[in-house]
């Protein structure tokens, strides 16, 4: 009977201790000023090319703020409906800024990049060699600028694919 209390008392004195002890500090995770450089994207969005609305799109914050997912959708895109999803987040062993954006046609592209000034400019390698650029720019009203350009000749002549204004709803 003796060592069944002895047993017990030996136990609570443990979890007791256990208990005191604080637990150990929470890793920094996603805290740093650079994972927080896109967020003047995050929103729920009218998307303008020039005067007209082509889309809407909603940005949030997720994965307990590691990270920023996109929702894009244009019913009435000139080839039919059109709804793209992407995924951005601050790669803190990397340094960069990475972005997987997949859409209905079968596209799935993978950016790179960073800030460049105030723009968040993001690259990637294309189809048939091309290359990609994208880049968020924050405008004076709050709004954002979006621009897509694409290079077949590595880089030296860029065509711009689109050019949108995202408005706030």
């Amino acid at each position: 009977m003796r060592t069944i209390f002895a047993t017990l008392a030996v136990a609570a004195a443990a979890a007791a201790a256990a208990a005191q002890t604080p637990p150990p500090p929470k890793p920094p995770g996603c805290a740093g000023a650079e994972h927080r450089q896109l967020d003047f994207w995050v929103g729920e969005w009218r998307v303008f090319q020039g005067d007209t609305e082509v889309a809407e799109s909603r940005i949030e914050r997720v994965a307990e703020g590691c990270a920023i997912s996109e929702n894009y959708w244009a019913p009435k895109a000139p080839g039919g409906p059109y709804r793209g999803l992407s995924y951005s987040a601050f790669d803190s062993k990397a340094g960069k800024w990475r972005q997987f954006y997949v859409d209905v046609n079968g596209a799935a592209t993978w950016y790179t990049g960073g800030l460049e000034g105030a723009d968040m400019v993001l690259h990637a390698d294309g189809p048939n060699g091309a290359k990609l650029r994208m880049s968020y720019s924050p405008l004076p009203d709050g709004a954002v600028r979006q621009t897509g350009k694409r290079s077949a000749d590595g880089g030296q002549i860029w065509m711009t694919g689109y050019d949108y204004v995202y408005r706030r709803r």
